[in-house]
C-alpha cells in the first residue's frame, strides 16, 4: 500500500510538472505592450486587451493600488511581473485564466500521508481570497469563454457617461433598445402591450421584446415585476454597481429561458476594504427636472472572510411637457403633465463572504430596495398615477474544493417584489382604482465546475449542474380580497458545459496558434408548458497574435409570463370611428350615429392557448490587433435571430390600419364563432361585457386575442466596437466606438402573412446606432467627450407615406478629478470629483406627430435636452 501511495504521488507529480510546463510554454510569447502608469485596475485591462490573456481578480485585491508603466517588448509573464507589487502574485486557473492574489493567499498543495485519495489539501491561510470572481457567459468556475462576445462596462465608463439613472446609462448602448421605459408607458406607443402599469425600465437588446433578454444580479436571475416577466431595472442603485456586463448572443443553453436577444448583468461592488461616501446633483438647463442622490459605502476584511454594506438615496423631479415647445398642448391640454415621474428611491446592499479552513467558502449578497413615484395620469386630467415598488433579492453560495481542480456549488436565491399602482384623484387624493403585483422567486442550485484532464492544447474545462426553480405571481385590489390572478410554475433543470482547447501552448500549429470548442446543453421541465432542450455550440480560432476568430449556434427557449395565460379572458363589444380603418373594414357602416363607425368584438385580458416562444440564434465575429499600431483593438459580430411563436400584443390599431397585421381580425366574422362567445357568456362560462345590447349578428368585426403569438421574426445584423489608446508626452489619449447596424428586422403577423420590414419606424429600432468617444487623462485629470447617433427613419407603419423622421445626433462631455494619494493628506486624498453634461448642444429630438401631442418618439429619443451633473466622492 505504501509503494502504491508513493507511485500516486510521483504519478501526480508528474502531471504536475507537465502542466506546469504546457502552462508556461503560453507565457514564452512576446508582445509589444504599450501601458501607461495607472491603477492597476485599468493597468491589468489593458495588459489583457494587449497580451490576449483571461485576467481574472476581486475589486478588493487591486483597490486603490498603483501600476507602473510597462512599454516595450515583453513576454506576458515579464509584464505581469512588472505591473503587480510584492503583495501581489498569480496562478493559472482553468482554462489558463491568469487569476490575480493577495501573496500570502497563494494555495500551497501539502501531502498527508493519509490521504489515499491525494485529492491534495491546503494550508489553512488568514489571508485567503474570498470574493466571488463572476464571469458572464459561462457557469464554468474561473474561466472566460472567447466564444462569446460580451461588452464590458466598469464603473468609470458609468460615471463619465453623465448617468443619472441606469436607465439613461443603457439608452447610451447602440445594442440596447428601449422598448419598455416610463417614458415609452407613457407616451402612447401603440407597439406597447399597455401592460407596464407600474411605469418600470426593462432592457430590451435588438428590440426583440424586453422579455427576451435575460437580467441577471451578480449571475443571478432577478424577479420579475409587475404583470410581466421583464424585470424592472429601477430597483438597482447606479451607486452600487461595479459593472454591467452585456452579453449579445443567445445564452438560454447556460442560463435558462428569457435568454433568447441576450443577457445583461449587473455586478454590484461586494467586497471593499474602506469607506466611500459620495452625492450627486443633476438638472436641465431649460425646465424643472432634477436629480439629488447620496449614498455610501464600506466594508472590511478579516483575512479569511469580509463584509460589505451600502445605502443609495435618489430623489427626481420631472420635466412638466409645457416646459417643451414641440408638445402640442392643444392636444394634451394639461400642461402640468410630465415627462416621467417624481421619483424617490432608498435601496441598501450588503454582502458578507467566509472561508472556514482552506476548501469550504459561503458567501451571502442581499439587495433591497423601496421606491415611490407619482406623475399626473395623462389621459385623464383628474387623475394621478401614484407607483410604489419594494424589492428583495438574496443570494447565498456555499463552495466546497473537491479537489484542486473541482469546484462544488450550492447556491439558494430568493427574490420577491411588491409593485402597487393607484390611480389618485388629483384634488381628494383619493384612489379611484389600484392593483398591487407581487412576484416570488426560488432558487435551489447545485453545480460541479473546473478542470477534467489535460489536453495538447490545455485543460478541459467543464461546468455540471441541476437546479429547482418557482415562480409565483398573483394581482390583488388594494382594497384586499381574493386574488384577482394567480399563478405558479416550476421549473426542473439540468445543464452541462464543456470548454476544449484543441489546440494552444505547445500544440499550435501555423495559422492555429489556439483553437477552442465549447459545447452546452440545457433541459427545462415546466410544470405548465412540457419540457425543452437547448443546445449551444461555438468555437474560438486565434490565427496568430493579431488575428482571432469566433462563432456560434444556439437554440433558446421562453414561456410566456404568467399573467398572460392565467389573466381572465374578457370580450367586449364597442364601436370604433371608421376612419381609423384604412387597411382594411367591413363592407357597409351599420353604425352611423353620431359619426360613422364600426361594431368590433374584442377579447382582452389573458390568452390560456399561448404557446412558448422559440428562437434559433448564430453569430460569427472577429478581434484584431495589429501588431503595426499599439493599442489599437477592433472587434466586430454578425448576428442572426430566427424569432418564431413570439408573444406580442398587436392592440387594436394595428390590426386595421396594417396590411401585415390584418389576419389578426375577421371581417366579416364567423356568425358561428360569434354566437358561440354570446352563448358562452350566458352560461356564465365567460365575462361579455355588451353595455349597448348589441345582438350577434351586428358584429362586424372579430379581433383575435389580446396576446397572440406572433408567427415568426427574423432579426439580423452586425456590431463593430473600436478601441484605441495611445501614451503621449500630455498624458494618455483614448478613442472608442461602438456601433450597431440591423440589416433586417423582418416580422410575420401569423403564419401564412407576408413578411415585413419593420426597422425604421416610429416606435419600431432604427437600423443604425452609434456611440464613439475620446478621452484624455493624466495626472489625475479626465476629459471625456462622446457623440451619439441615430440614423433617421420614417413616422409610419404602412409605408405609404413617406413622412420622414431625422437623424438625431448629441454630444456629451464630462470632466473628472481623482487626488489618489498625491497630496498625502486624510481630507484631500481619495477625492473625486466630476462634471458632465448630456446633449451639450441642446438638440430636441426629432418631430414626429404622436399620440397625446407629445411629438417625439419615446422609445428612440429622450425630450430632456441638455443635462448637467456634479458628483463628488470621498473615500477614506
Amino acid at each position: 500500500m505504501e509503494n502504491m501511495n508513493l507511485k500516486r504521488r510521483l504519478l501526480s507529480a508528474t502531471a504536475s510538472c507537465l502542466a506546469l510546463a504546457a502552462a508556461s510554454s503560453a507565457w514564452a510569447q512576446e508582445h509589444e505592450f504599450n501601458i501607461p502608469a495607472q491603477g492597476l485596475d485599468s493597468a491589468l485591462t489593458q495588459y489583457s486587451e494587449q497580451s490576449d490573456q483571461q485576467v481574472l481578480y476581486a475589486s478588493a485585491v487591486v483597490e486603490g493600488r498603483e501600476a507602473p508603466a510597462v512599454i516595450g517588448t515583453y513576454t506576458e509573464e515579464e509584464a505581469l511581473d512588472l505591473l503587480l507589487d510584492d503583495e501581489l502574485t498569480y496562478m493559472q486557473g482553468a482554462g489558463d485564466a491568469i487569476i490575480i492574489r493577495t501573496a500570502a493567499s497563494e494555495q500551497v498543495e501539502t501531502i498527508d500521508n493519509d490521504d489515499d485519495n491525494n485529492n491534495g489539501d491546503y494550508e489553512d491561510d488568514s489571508d485567503l481570497e474570498t470574493d466571488e470572481v463572476i464571469v458572464t457567459g459561462t457557469n464554468i468556475r474561473g474561466v472566460k469563454n472567447p466564444t462569446v462576445p460580451v461588452l464590458q462596462f466598469d464603473k468609470e465608463d458609468i460615471d463619465l457617461s453623465g448617468a443619472a439613472t441606469l436607465d439613461d446609462f443603457l439608452r447610451t448602448i447602440p445594442q440596447n433598445f428601449a422598448s419598455e421605459t416610463q417614458l415609452t408607458a407613457e407616451s402612447g406607443n401603440p407597439f406597447d402591450s399597455g401592460r407596464n402599469r407600474t411605469q418600470g425600465t426593462s432592457v430590451d437588446l435588438r428590440g426583440l421584446g424586453a422579455g427576451s433578454t435575460l437580467t441577471l444580479l451578480n449571475g443571478r436571475r432577478m424577479t420579475a415585476s409587475g404583470e410581466t416577466s421583464n424585470v424592472d431595472i429601477n430597483v438597482l442603485p447606479l451607486g452600487i454597481i461595479e459593472r454591467v456586463d452585456v452579453l449579445t448572443d443567445g445564452a438560454t443553453a447556460v442560463y435558462g429561458s428569457d435568454a433568447v436577444g441576450g443577457v445583461i448583468n449587473f455586478v454590484t461592488r461586494k467586497d471593499y476594504e474602506g469607506f466611500d461616501i459620495n452625492a450627486r446633483y443633476g438638472t436641465v438647463t431649460e425646465g424643472s427636472k432634477e436629480d439629488f442622490g447620496v449614498g455610501g459605502a464600506g466594508g472590511f476584511n478579516w483575512g479569511s472572510g469580509g463584509i460589505f454594506a451600502g445605502v443609495d438615496y435618489q430623489e427626481t423631479k420631472p420635466l412638466l411637457i409645457s416646459e417643451r415647445d414641440f408638445v402640442d398642448l392643444t392636444i394634451t391640454p394639461q400642461p402640468e403633465s410630465t415627462f416621467g415621474s417624481d421619483t424617490e428611491r432608498f435601496s441598501v446592499a450588503g454582502g458578507i463572504a467566509q472561508e472556514f479552513g482552506a476548501r469550504v467558502r459561503f458567501g451571502v449578497d442581499v439587495l433591497f430596495t423601496d421606491s415611490q413615484s407619482e406623475a399626473p395620469d395623462l389621459g385623464n386630467p383628474s387623475a394621478a398615477s401614484l407607483s410604489e415598488q419594494s424589492a428583495l433579492f438574496i443570494n447565498s453560495r456555499l463552495e466546497y474544493d473537491v479537489t484542486e481542480r473541482i469546484t462544488a456549488a450550492f447556491y439558494m436565491d430568493y427574490g420577491r417584489n411588491r409593485a402597487d399602482r393607484t390611480v389618485l384623484d388629483s384634488l381628494t387624493d383619493v384612489a379611484l382604482t389600484g392593483q398591487q403585483f407581487d412576484n416570488d422567486l426560488f432558487v435551489y442550485e447545485g453545480r460541479l465546475s473546473g478542470e477534467l484532464f489535460n489536453v495538447p492544447g490545455g485543460a478541459v474545462s467543464f461546468s455540471l449542474g441541476g437546479l429547482y426553480r418557482e415562480e409565483d405571481f398573483k394581482t390583488l385590489a388594494l382594497a384586499g380580497g381574493d386574488p384577482l390572478v394567480e399563478g405558479t410554475r416550476n421549473i426542473k433543470a439540468g445543464y452541462g458545459e464543456l470548454l476544449v482547447p484543441i489546440i494552444g501552448g505547445e500544440s499550435q500549429l501555423a495559422f492555429i496558434q489556439r483553437l477552442e470548442l465549447s459545447l452546452a446543453g440545457r433541459y427545462e421541465d415546466y410544470s405548465d408548458f412540457g419540457d425543452s432542450f437547448d443546445p449551444k455550440i461555438g468555437v474560438y480560432w486565434e490565427v496568430n497574435d493579431a488575428l482571432s476568430l469566433r462563432a456560434s449556434y444556439a437554440e433558446a427557449f421562453r414561456a410566456p409570463d404568467l399573467f398572460s395565460i392565467n389573466n381572465e379572458q374578457i370580450f367586449a363589444i364597442s364601436v370604433f370611428p371608421a376612419f381609423f380603418f384604412t387597411a382594411i373594414a367591413p363592407e357597409e357602416i351599420i353604425f352611423d350615429t353620431p359619426f360613422p363607425a364600426y361594431i368590433f368584438l374584442r377579447p382582452s385580458g389573458g390568452n390560456p392557448d399561448l404557446q412558448p416562444e422559440r428562437a434559433k440564434t448564430w453569430s460569427a465575429g472577429f478581434t484584431y490587433k495589429p501588431d503595426f499600431i499599439d493599442g489599437l483593438s477592433l472587434q466586430g459580430n454578425y448576428f442572426n435571430i430566427n424569432y418564431t411563436n413570439r408573444l406580442e400584443s398587436p392592440g387594436i390599431l394595428l390590426p386595421i390600419q396594417d396590411p401585415n397585421f390584418t389576419q389578426l381580425v375577421n371581417i366579416p366574422p364567423d356568425p358561428a364563432e360569434v354566437q358561440d362567445i354570446f352563448d358562452r357568456a350566458t352560461a356564465g362560462e365567460i365575462t361579455l361585457l355588451n353595455f349597448f345590447n348589441f345582438s350577434p349578428d351586428e358584429v362586424q368585426v372579430l379581433y383575435a386575442p389580446s396576446f397572440v403569438n406572433i408567427a415568426e421574426r427574423d432579426v439580423s445584423g452586425f456590431d463593430i466596437n473600436l478601441n484605441y489608446t495611445m501614451e503621449t508626452e500630455l498624458g494618455q489619449f483614448s478613442l472608442g466606438a461602438n456601433a450597431s447596424y440591423l440589416i433586417d428586422y423582418v416580422g410575420r403577423a401569423i403564419d401564412g402573412a407576408p413578411s415585413s420590414e419593420q426597422v425604421n419606424i416610429l416606435y419600431r429600432p432604427v437600423d443604425f446606432r452609434m456611440r464613439g468617444n475620446l478621452s484624455w487623462s493624466n495626472n489625475g485629470f479626465t476629459a471625456f467627450t462622446a457623440i451619439n447617433y441615430i440614423d433617421g427613419y420614417r413616422d409610419n407603419i404602412d409605408g405609404s407615406i413617406a413622412n420622414g423622421i431625422d437623424a438625431w445626433t448629441t454630444v456629451d462631455l464630462s470632466l473628472a478629478y481623482d487626488t489618489g494619494e498625491r497630496f498625502d493628506n486624510l481630507l484631500l486624498d481619495g477625492v473625486r470629483i466630476g462634471f458632465s453634461v448630456t446633449n451639450l448642444f441642446d438638440n430636441d429630438p426629432p418631430f414626429v406627430t404622436t399620440p397625446f401631442g407629445l411629438n417625439y418618439d419615446s422609445a428612440n429619443a429622450n425630450p430632456f435636452g441638455r443635462q448637467i451633473n456634479f458628483t463628488i466622492a470621498k473615500s477614506f
